[in-house]
């Protein structure tokens, strides 16, 4: 019995064909015309409709096997889509587009601290680093950015409906994920973010650590704000309701690993060996952590990033218990230490 005839959606398919074809190879198909891409989405949309109508009996291998020629397509024209759009978010743009913000953020924190003295901010965020996020202030300081052109983010959604309705969710994640992961890994190398364990941060010099200090406070204003929410509204822009919370599952892929590197160096201050000079640092740490939480807890609101919720909590509650251990190992010492008064001949009596 001969195999039957190819219908027209399989011929274009086929036509597409990296493997049997150079022009194929050579060619985008989404760096052509509208029509072209039109034409072979329709393509696609015939086949699955072909297979979901299809019995086990009826169906025919040349539609399967043409399915799984254009999945592989898409999946490279989708990685090409992302490879050609992404590029490290400029630190200088960013600085400059949220500058007025975090100045006004500022601002508020030092007269909240004003009002409050250290203590009270200290107990008020031991006894709330367990509850919801319903405890912090809203935040209105997320500034999300275009990390990828409208068109493009429109065509890959129209790709991406594709392989996870003919069950490719897991592949097209993976290509996602790779690609954006090592353009938020640039970002963050851009702002001097470094890829140094927990180890490695506490046998640095203190002197070094407070540079470090400095550049992490203003990094992650940043990154939690403007890269990272940027990315969450990316990943809803291409996902959103495809199914399996597949844009929770895009933006956990790519955010985790980079969110785990941000605030390690903050983990390893907050346990760091305690003494009086890291005090002021550490109330610094404290305060920009505090103050970025309710935006940690906006932007890592699904219930797969709750432990970058929980971490960030965590950490903000040692960096307390840090700065009141030294307070008190300070006012220990002084206590034990017993008062000396200088008199005429330059002698001491106790």
């Amino acid at each position: 019995m001969e195999p039957p005839e190819s219908t027209a959606a399989e011929k274009i398919i086929l036509q597409w064909d990296s493997t049997a074809s150079e022009d194929a190879r050579e060619r985008m198909i989404f760096t052509g015309d509208r029509q072209e891409i039109d034409r072979y989405l329709d393509a696609v949309d015939e086949l699955q409709k072909a297979m979901s109508s299809a019995t086990l009996s009826d169906s025919s291998s040349t539609t399967s096997s043409a399915l799984q020629i254009a999945m592989a397509r898409l999946e490279d024209e989708f990685r090409n889509i992302l490879l050609s759009h992404t590029c490290p978010v400029e630190a200088d743009w960013l600085t400059e587009s949220t500058q007025l913000e975090f100045a006004s953020q500022e601002f508020e924190l030092k007269e909240e601290i004003a009002e409050s003295s250290s203590d009270k901010q200290f107990e008020h965020q031991e006894s709330n680093s367990s509850s919801t996020s319903s405890c912090y202030k809203t935040t209105s300081s997320i500034r999300e950015v275009d990390l990828i052109p409208s068109d493009a983010v429109y065509d890959l959604r129209c790709i991406a409906e594709r392989m996870i309705a003919a069950g490719y969710l897991r592949e097209c994640i993976q290509v996602y994920a790779s690609v954006r992961k090592s353009a938020v890994d640039a970002s963050l190398k851009k702002l001097n973010v470094e890829k140094l364990s927990i180890g490695d941060i506490q046998r640095l010099e203190w002197e070094t650590l407070e540079t470090k200090i400095r550049r992490w406070i203003r990094a992650a204003k940043i990154c939690v704000r403007v890269l990272f929410a940027s990315e969450r509204r990316l990943c809803e822009e291409i996902f959103e309701g495809l199914g399996n919370s597949a844009d929770d599952a895009c933006f956990m892929e790519t955010i985790k690993s980079p969110a785990i590197q941000l605030f390690n160096f903050a983990e390893a201050i907050s346990i760091s060996r305690r003494s009086p000079e890291k005090l002021f640092k550490i109330l610094d740490l404290h305060d920009a952590l505090s103050d970025l939480l309710p935006d940690i807890e906006s932007v890592f609101e699904s219930k797969s990033s709750e432990s970058i919720r929980v971490q960030a909590v965590e950490i903000l509650s040692r960096l307390a218990e840090a700065a009141r251990g030294i307070l008190s190992e300070f006012e220990n010492a002084v206590l034990r230490e017993p008062s000396k008064v200088a008199v005429p001949g330059g002698r001491f009596i106790p």
